[in-house]
């Protein structure tokens, strides 16, 4: 099994824990707000109920300020007026009070206290108002009768604020309970989990460490005996042995890198030989006689040699490269690869911008190739104008001339030519295609109606 196999299933595990961690806390918070909710909900009731008994107790005031200044009507209407703005801000609670009881016995405690305050209210707008304006002094049957009812809705009142009291303090301690479980089960899940990924952990990290002293050990012998791989056996299907695969492959690369710049010289040397013998032919001809033709045929060798030292470094440069994006417009990569050719006659290029679609590249680097493509296009076209056109995904270069002899795929090795082509070096399409790769882009070639057609595809 791989090490990252190992890793997903550990890692299946811990998260496991970790969600039935945040189950738990979740229901947690869940209980916590019924529980919280319901304490809410009691101690809501249980400060109606406080008022109701302040309620009892100003109709008891109420009574006892009319029987003690009966004789002034004035104040006598006032407490009236009072006991009915009691008793209107008691119908207004009424609905609101009984709704919010938790039980049966509970609604029909408070349903009886309200038709007490009724019996109350009616008693004191009524029965004892009457016997103020008939001027009836004995207020004692009166008193006798309100005092019973009083004391039934205090009672009542008193024992239904004791239940709320009780109810509240079971909800504390059921609470307090749920919240010492929990804390004891969260611990024993921290717990577990700290010991499931430390043996986890450990066995992974002895595993690796096996394996990259084997590594290690393979390395050590690659530089002690000249090796061109690593040779080490460290199992099949880990992460390890995709790693010493790679590294044999870069190993691997890095040989050909080397073979295919030994290959490179023998070529450098090999196309110079021609234009050096060529200037020492032209240098003892020139000991004999003054002639101004050979002095520009030496000129032409040496900046043909000049030319190719060029191109030999820039195209050695592309294995070193490094990409600066940005983002440009395909008019102006053409605009600036045109630029770059100093072209006399502009009547020779047309240029066809049909979509001017943004390209995300090095403008560098991409103005290199498409300005290899334009030269090649213009140096051997049999007919001018060559044409330069954007579409959707590209850039197309035609010029009319006759059909590549090979495939594109002989054209972009190094120093590749057409059959009895004289001029260039043959790296102007091996310098193009290789910054097309580097880019991540494609170059195409296609012949028709005459037409030698060439198209970086700059879409991926």
């Amino acid at each position: 099994m791989t090490i990252r196999k190992r890793l997903f299933i550990s890692f299946c595990l811990i998260l496991l824990i970790v969600a039935f961690i945040i189950g738990v806390f979740f229901y947690t918070i869940y209980n916590l707000n019924s529980i919280n909710s319901q304490q809410k909900h009691r101690y809501d009731q249980l400060i109606r109920m406080e008022k109701l008994k302040e309620f009892s107790n100003s109709y008891s005031w109420i009574v006892l300020d009319i029987i003690t200044d009966f004789d002034k009507i004035q104040i006598v209407k006032d407490r009236i007026n009072k006991a009915n703005e009691l008793f209107e801000n008691l119908s207004t609670q009424k609905t609101k009070i009984i709704n919010n009881s938790e039980s049966k016995e509970e609604e029909r405690s408070l349903v009886l206290i309200f038709s007490y305050f009724e019996t109350m209210q009616k008693s004191i707008s009524e029965e004892l108002y009457t016997l103020v304006l008939n001027k009836n002094t004995d207020f004692i049957a009166f008193n006798k009768k309100f005092e019973q009812v009083n004391m039934h809705s205090q009672k009542l009142l008193e024992e239904e604020i004791k239940y709320l009291q009780e109810e509240l303090t079971q909800t504390q301690n059921k609470r307090d309970d749920f919240l010492d479980t929990i804390k004891l089960e969260l611990v024993i899940l921290f717990i577990v989990l700290f010991l499931l990924s430390s043996i986890i952990s450990s066995k992974i990290i002895n595993e690796i460490k096996d394996k990259l002293d084997k590594l290690n050990q393979g390395v050590l012998h690659l530089f002690k005996n000249d090796e061109k791989i690593i040779k080490v056996d460290i199992g099949r299907n880990n992460e390890l042995s995709v790693i010493t695969e790679n590294l044999n492959s870069y190993l691997e690369k890095q040989a050909n890198i080397i073979y295919s710049r030994e290959e490179l010289l023998r070529n450098i040397s090999h196309e110079l030989k021609t234009p050096i013998t060529k200037g020492k032919f032209m240098l003892r001809k020139i000991k004999n006689k003054e002639d101004n033709q050979i002095l520009k045929d030496i000129n032409t060798i040496f900046y043909d040699i000049e030319k190719l030292t060029s191109k030999l470094l820039q195209r050695e440069k592309l294995n070193f490269a490094v990409l600066k994006r940005s983002k440009f417009k395909v008019s102006s990569l053409i605009l600036e690869s045109l630029s770059k050719l100093s072209i006399e006659n502009e009547s020779n290029v047309t240029v066809n911008i049909k979509n001017d679609f943004n390209i995300e590249a090095d403008f560098y680097y991409l103005t290199i190739a498409l300005k290899n493509l334009i030269s090649n296009a213009m140096k051997y076209a049999k007919e001018f104008p060559i044409i330069i056109e954007s579409c959707d995904d590209g850039i197309y270069v035609k010029n009319i001339a006759n059909e590549l002899s090979n495939d594109l795929i002989y054209y972009i090795q190094p120093f590749t030519r057409e059959p009895n082509q004289e001029e260039g070096h043959g790296l102007g399409l091996n310098i193009v295609n290789k910054i097309l790769e580097l880019h991540g882009f494609d170059l195409k070639y296609t012949h028709k109606d005459s037409y030698n057609i060439f198209k970086i595809i700059l879409k991926n």
